[in-house]
């Protein structure tokens, strides 16, 4: 019998909704990344996954945990339970962007940069939304969309904390994520292009000033201004920017 994770919503990268239910979370041990980096049967989305999580692991100062999530919503969140560093990616998430390792890079930095700047912390920000007393015990897979490994290793169900961040707060995210995506070979474009995506899908923060989180026109913005700084380049002229025009 598998153990399931169980947590609730974190900081999201874009807004994070309240959560109709605990989302059964699963968490790879070692094994299965090494065969979702290596094997001819995974997906491309799941070797983008593991190369990402790899190469961000050597650029990050701390340890982390990466666990996948069985909601089709697109969603990603830091979670902090037991001081150990959890990222979470949905399913959704995977499926909409699993083929572009620059957005992967981005989101995994964006969320990595909450725990760095200690937002994830249970005394950070008194004033914010709390999630609290998520426990379960229940059986979980990992969705269709990823292999089922047999040398899966699933985290004990836990307490988790919902969290909500400020405006200010997800910009310094942002742009660490950015920082850590480009230091491990990745494009800071990357955060444009799932912003810009949000938008085209409805997405994120609709009123930017009565959200907690800037509205996606204005982090693509942040994005190009931080791709033409350090790249001397705008996401406008990225080369996959330009294919997706």
């Amino acid at each position: 019998m598998r153990n399931t994770l169980v947590i609730l919503c974190g900081s999201l990268l874009v807004a994070c909704s309240t959560a109709k239910k605990p989302m059964a979370v699963q968490v790879p041990n070692e094994a299965w990344w090494q065969t979702a980096n290596s094997t001819p049967n995974a997906s491309s989305a799941e070797k983008n996954l593991a190369t990402v999580r790899q190469k961000m692991m050597k650029t990050v100062p701390f340890p982390f945990v990466v666990g996948l999530s069985d909601s089709t919503e697109i969603n990603a969140y830091a979670q902090l339970q037991n001081n150990q560093r959890y990222i979470i990616f949905t399913n959704g998430f995977i499926a909409q962007f699993g083929n572009d390792p620059d957005v992967m890079a981005n989101v995994l930095g964006h969320e990595l940069g909450h725990h760095q700047l200690g937002h994830t912390q249970p005394d950070y920000a008194k004033n914010r939304d709390l999630a609290v007393d998520a426990a379960s015990q229940t059986l979980g897979m990992i969705a269709s969309y990823f292999i089922p490994f047999s040398g899966l290793i699933i985290g004990n169900a836990a307490k988790g904390v919902g969290l909500t961040f400020s405006r200010n707060d997800e910009r310094s995210a942002d742009e660490m994520g950015m920082q850590w995506a480009m230091q491990a070979g990745y494009s800071p474009c990357g955060s444009y292009r799932f912003a810009a995506k949000m938008n085209s899908l409805g997405e994120g923060a609709a009123i930017p000033f009565l959200s907690t989180h800037p509205g996606n026109n204005e982090r693509m913005e942040n994005a190009d201004l931080y791709a033409q700084t350090k790249r001397a380049a705008p996401c406008s002229s990225d080369p996959v920017m330009m294919q997706t025009q």
